[in-house]
């Protein structure tokens, strides 16, 4: 036997015990001197009633779900014998002695009066009834003479009803102790019930609060991952930008390079012309070709203009220095000779400068090209990652102003908050300053008490059972009780309906009936 089913069989209990304290008041009514005889030969105990003071049962906790069904059994009857009365055995032996009193006293009229014959006749019946009645009376006289000579007696006789009223009353407070936990039961089942609702309300707003920590979970995530990427990007470009300025270095570095040697080289090609004019002048010694150099410097002066002012300087600067090699020819042509074998090496490596210059600037163009072309597809490139910032950016302001504005703004300072309100409410003891573990707490405490429900209800699938066809029950006399108030109503509307018509029919009637008395009169 459950507790719960003790306690819907407490209203039995209760009035066992009533009818148990109206038989012992009726008992006490019915008590006589026979006791005090018999009180007299056995010995004097004192009244105890083995009184035990009344425990409440506590109301079983939704986390405490280790006891089993057998603990269970044990508690309800051990509930159950503290509950009972405790019946005295005082009072048993007054039952049976007034049992016998009654015995014996039918047997007594039965032997004394004897049973009428057919013989005797009703007088003297009568007479013998008569006479043993007085001797009735006579010897109740004698009883009550010799009572009062016995004191004693009488003050143990009070001391007992006093003690069993005593009980008796104890009885009643112990019936009304009853009554009062009763209420107090169901006191407690509305405060679980109230608790119960509490924890379905924490239960959705968690639910909720888990949601909504979710989604900004993944946003911030999403957000994370997007600025890492970004940063990579950034990385990337930095790192391209900072090998192209590298190569841009090294191609200025070697363009300069070229450009010192294109110096020198021009520099080497100047005194090779200055050598070559010398030739010519040593050359042209005759008047012939002195004619045609002159022709042809003339043609010269008007290509060249000023360059031939300045080859006009250096030639008189050269003939002044030269005049030792015009007096002697021989010496010019020694020298000739002399110059050519040194300078052979010369005229080869103007030759391949030449060729180097050439290749040298086919390659730089070409590189030129490249560069240009690379540097309009990082430009183009820096100019779509500036645009996804500012778009970025953008975004982030939007979701900002959004979150201003948004009056259901929940930060992660007012979800804390909450969450110590709930626990401080059920006293839970959470040493962490953390969001994330406080959660998990409370998510293993609302499992804790989902897992206790599920037992209580498959421990109690019965009593489920029991309430929901109450439930079923009452539904189907709310339904009965309006279909027949609608029945009444519809015939009480039949009712007025008819009473209209006969009284229309009534009153045609009279009219017919006074029009014809009219009619009867005028003729």
């Amino acid at each position: 036997m459950s507790e719960e089913d003790f306690y819907n069989n407490l209203e039995t209990i209760i009035e066992e015990s009533r009818r148990r304290i109206i038989d012992k008041e009726r008992l006490l009514a019915g008590e006589n001197c026979d006791k005090l005889k018999s009180s007299e030969e056995q010995p004097i105990e004192a009244p105890y009633y083995k009184y035990t003071s009344l425990i409440i049962p506590s109301y079983k906790s939704s986390e405490n779900n280790s006891c089993t069904k057998k603990n269970k059994n044990q508690l309800s009857d051990n509930i159950k014998e503290l509950l009972k009365l405790h019946e005295d055995k005082d009072i048993e032996v007054i039952k049976k002695k007034l049992e016998e009193k009654k015995i014996s006293k039918k047997n007594l009229v039965e032997i004394r009066i004897g049973t009428p014959d057919h013989k005797t006749s009703s007088s003297e019946y009568n007479r013998k009834i008569f006479k043993n009645i007085n001797s009735k009376n006579k010897s109740n006289n004698d009883k009550r003479n010799k009572d009062k000579n016995i004191l004693p007696n009488e003050r143990w006789r009070k001391k007992n009803t006093s003690n069993i009223r005593d009980f008796i009353n104890l009885e009643k407070e112990i019936f009304i102790a009853r009554t009062l936990m009763y209420k107090k039961k169901t006191r407690l089942d509305d405060i679980y019930n109230y608790t119960s609702k509490k924890e379905n309300i924490i239960n959705n707003m968690s639910k909720n609060i888990n949601k909504e920590a979710a989604k900004l979970q993944e946003s911030l995530v999403e957000n994370f991952k997007k600025t890492e990427e970004l940063i990579k990007k950034f990385e990337e470009i930095s790192s391209k930008k900072k090998k192209k300025k590298n190569q841009v270095q090294l191609l200025n570095i070697e363009i300069s390079k070229l450009n010192v040697e294109f110096e020198k080289k021009d520099e080497k090609i100047k005194e090779l012309d200055k050598y070559k004019n010398f030739l010519n002048k040593l050359a042209n010694s005759d008047t012939s070709d002195e004619n045609a150099l002159n022709k042809k410097k003339a043609k010269k002066k008007e290509e060249q203009g000023e360059e031939i002012k300045e080859q006009k300087k250096e030639e008189d600067h050269f003939s002044k220095n030269m005049e030792k090699y015009i007096k002697n020819s021989q010496l010019l042509i020694d020298n000739f000779n002399m110059l050519e074998e040194q300078h052979l090496q010369l005229i080869d490596d103007t030759q391949n400068a030449e060729y180097e210059l050439e290749e040298y600037e086919k390659k730089y163009e070409d590189k030129k090209k490249n560069m240009q072309i690379k540097n309009k597809e990082i430009d183009i490139k820096i100019k779509q990652v500036n645009t996804f910032i500012k778009e970025h950016n953008e975004k982030i302001s939007e979701y900002e102003n959004i979150i201003k504005n948004n009056q259901d703004q929940i930060s992660f300072t007012n979800i804390n908050n909450k969450i110590d309100y709930i626990c401080t409410q059920f006293s839970y003891d959470i040493n962490t300053n953390e969001i994330m573990k406080k959660l998990q707490i409370l998510e293993n405490k609302i499992y804790s008490y989902f897992t206790a429900l599920t037992k209580y209800t498959e421990e109690n699938s019965q009593l489920v059972y029991e309430y929901q066809r109450e439930r079923e029950q009452e539904r189907r006399k709310q339904m009965r009780f309006e279909i027949n108030l609608d029945r009444k109503g519809n015939n009480q509307n039949k009712q007025l309906k008819n009473k209209k018509v006969n009284n229309k029919n009534s009153a045609i009637n009279l009219k017919d009936v006074s029009g014809k008395i009219v009619k009867l009169m005028s003729e």
